[in-house]
């Protein structure tokens, strides 16, 4: 019972709109309207400015930081709590129950949870993610493998079937939320390419 309603509770606190939140206080804009109306870092830092997006950034960390510590203190060495709280934070992120099911990728959340949780993981997914990013300059559809190495580097750094499946559903959330929604690198022309494309190649309206 304890940890289903930590897990609830992780979820809740994923849901917390940190950008959207700190966009409306500082600049009276809805972050939901705006850009691509994610509710992450990147459309905070376009839409909000310098200051929404640094505490969109502490706030989206903290996603990552509070679930896990809290499981950590309440279960130490059990690992399926640990992840079973940082996935619940993640899947609040993308989808939170405060904008109705409207979020953000949850794309720092989720990599500060992987630095804390398996800290290899993390460096060989960031190494990668750069190169995918740089070859995505000739075409946006590399940034899509970065989901098939997710759980692969996991597995191969970990090797526990816990870990695994955690890397696969985080891959197949960011998955769904490439596919459902705008890419704020590819809106934002970061990749070259123009305003208001998805990276599924569609136009968003």
């Amino acid at each position: 019972m304890l940890i289903t309603l930590l897990a609830m509770l992780s979820y809740l606190y994923g849901s917390i709109p940190f950008g959207y939140l700190a966009t409306s206080i500082l600049t009276g804009e809805k972050l939901t309207e705006k850009g691509t109306g994610n509710v992450g870092v990147t459309n905070a830092f376009k839409v909000g400015g310098t200051a929404a997006g640094i505490i969109t950034v502490a706030g989206e960390i903290s996603k990552a930081v509070v679930p896990i510590t809290t499981a950590r203190w309440l279960f130490p060495d059990n690992l399926f709590t640990v992840l079973l709280l940082a996935f619940s934070a993640l899947l609040g992120t993308s989808y939170s129950i405060f904008l109705k099911g409207k979020g953000g990728k949850g794309s720092t959340a989720a990599l500060w949870s992987v630095l804390l949780l398996s800290p290899w993981s993390c460096l060989l997914l960031v190494v990668t993610a750069v190169i995918l990013s740089l070859l995505a300059r000739i075409t946006i559809q590399v940034k899509k493998l970065q989901l098939l190495f997710i759980p692969c580097i996991i597995h191969l750094v970990e090797r526990d079937v816990l870990f695994t499946c955690f890397g696969l559903l985080t891959s197949l959330l960011f998955a769904y939320n490439i596919y459902y929604r705008t890419d704020d690198f590819a809106y934002y022309n970061v990749f070259q390419q123009k305003p208001g494309l998805k990276d599924n190649g569609s136009i968003d309206q």
